[in-house]
């Protein structure tokens, strides 16, 4: 017989499936279009029990937005992880991060909602937290290892991070994503050749 959870898990446990659900249905139909009654009744629960977890519906889209930049994040390191180290690590990283800002889901919360309904601080806290921080010790790494020209490696971040959300602009607005996709992915490593030394 297995061990009771405590109120603790049974919280968490909640807090994780109510998450799971805003997270399809804000990728699915967008921020406008998504309720809490439907994420309620998606998961199950009362509507009380999602602002009891998160307070609203900005504050569940908030908790949805910072949970899909922790999974790209998580899906730049694993192709970072598996590229040669140095220069080929930088590339496939960022290739990575457009790859998956290209995914209909990812897309439609990071790219097109994400802007729309939270600050900008808000949003450049979670991009430090998330894609900027590893960019910005990607560049450190690079300099350290004479990989790259010297430079403001805070400022070379924002800068990269600025060119890559308008690829991932471009391609959401694109009649043709694949090919979007492609010429982004193209552009920015020619931006970022120029910092190579």
């Amino acid at each position: 017989m297995s061990p009771r959870r405590t109120q603790a898990e049974r919280s968490a446990g909640t807090t994780a499936e109510l998450l799971a659900h805003a997270t399809a249905a804000f990728g699915a139909d967008g921020y406008d279009r998504v309720s809490i009654d439907v994420v309620a009744v998606a998961a199950g629960v009362t509507k009380g029990a999602i602002y009891h977890h998160f307070g609203g519906k900005r504050e569940l889209f908030l908790a949805v937005y910072a949970a899909a930049h922790a999974h790209i994040a998580h899906r730049v390191t694993e192709a970072v992880t598996a590229a040669d180290p140095g220069w080929p690590q930088l590339e496939a990283g960022t290739a990575e991060f457009l790859a998956a800002v290209a995914e209909p889901h990812p897309q439609r919360i990071v790219v097109v909602d994400g802007p729309r309904v939270l600050d900008r601080p808000t949003i450049r806290d979670i991009e430090e937290r998330h894609a900027a921080g590893l960019l910005r010790r990607a560049f450190t790494r690079l300099r350290e290892a004479g990989e790259t020209t010297a430079g403001d490696d805070a400022l070379r971040t924002r800068l990269v991070i600025g060119a890559l959300c308008e690829a991932a602009t471009t391609i959401t607005e694109s009649a043709d994503p694949a090919r979007a996709l492609a010429v982004a992915r193209a552009e920015v490593f020619h931006l970022l050749s120029g910092l190579r030394a």
